[in-house]
């Protein structure tokens, strides 16, 4: 499907293995510069440890309500993870944060690994019916109309948008049919986020707009042994968690590419251009993981905004 030029966000870590303020002192920083170069949004992912880590924290909505007083930017969840939640809870929570931001919070949401069914006050259902009723009781509450409703109310009417994420060809279709867009993780190899893209068109009602995001580690510099030198010191982290739990580009043939963004403006630009003409409309980049320097974040924004990857101007110091 041909779609215009992706909206860009920003995904930002944050880990249990180190103190929070400073973490999110630097998310700030690199938040007020991504607003200034056209980006529209921010998303925290979710993770729940039973040993200190570098990336996740539990609730997001939590650190998304304390972001929402710091930056004008879109706020997101990407994602929630479904099995921890109970779903009147969960209505509430995301209803105030819509209210505490006046209607930016959309809503994603993922199944969550195994062991957390049936704990943190989420049900203890199989995963496929319990996220179907999650969505169907989240609409419930945020209706004008329904019995029990969430109050106060989201601040938009019938509350924030909600994507789905997974792997498989039923979250595709739950994305289509249930949601309002699908939500392609990290780890994800570029062929399984093609293939999602194309079971989430084809189940797509007619003539409603797509919402595809993906998230991305991102960085670019002006040639291409650099950017890959400084990824592997800035991402290695990051991509060596994932190859540990063998979840490292998921989906992939042999010699497909790493899904990162990585290379030159003129590389990573084609990378966005195949995403696009899958029908990607929002691209999550992922900047600043525990041990990436602020610095090369921010490079990384100008050169996409001078090269005219992004809409705005790069920063200027």
């Amino acid at each position: 499907m041909d779609v215009g030029s992706p909206a860009f966000g920003v995904a930002v870590d944050l880990g249990s293995n180190r103190p929070l303020p400073p973490q999110l002192r630097a998310a700030e920083d690199l938040l007020s510069h991504a607003e200034a170069v056209g980006v529209e949004s921010v998303w925290l992912g979710e993770s729940y440890h039973s040993s200190p880590q570098s990336f996740h924290l539990p609730s997001p909505l939590i650190t998304l309500s304390h972001l929402a007083a710091r930056t004008p930017l879109r706020l997101g969840t990407g994602v929630l993870l479904a099995r921890a939640y109970d779903p009147a809870r969960l209505a509430y929570e995301a209803a105030l944060v819509d209210q505490i931001s006046a209607g930016r919070l959309t809503v994603g949401l993922g199944l969550g690994a195994p062991g957390l069914r049936g704990t943190l006050g989420g049900p203890d259902r199989p995963g496929g019916t319990m996220i179907d009723r999650l969505l169907i009781e989240l609409r419930e509450a945020w209706s004008a109309s329904t019995t029990r409703p969430a109050v106060p109310g989201p601040y938009r009417p019938g509350g924030p948008e909600l994507l789905v994420g997974g792997q498989g060809e039923a979250a595709a279709r739950r994305a289509a049919g249930t949601a309002d867009g699908y939500y392609a993780a990290t780890n994800y190899s570029d062929r399984l986020l093609s293939e999602q893209c194309a079971r989430y068109l084809a189940d797509l009602p007619e003539g409603r707009s797509p919402t595809i995001a993906v998230n991305r580690l991102c960085l670019v510099a002006e040639d291409p042994a650099t950017a890959l030198d400084q990824a592997e010191r800035a991402f290695g982290r990051v991509r060596d968690y994932y190859r540990s739990r063998r979840l490292w580009n998921i989906g992939a043939d042999a010699g497909d590419p790493s899904p990162w963004l990585v290379g030159t403006p003129e590389t990573v630009a084609g990378r966005l251009e195949r995403y696009r003409s899958w029908g990607v409309t929002h691209v999550q980049l992922r900047l600043l993981p525990d041990g990436a320097p602020p610095d090369t974040a921010g490079n990384t924004l100008d050169l996409m905004a001078a090269h005219g990857l992004l809409p705005g101007r790069p920063h200027v110091s």
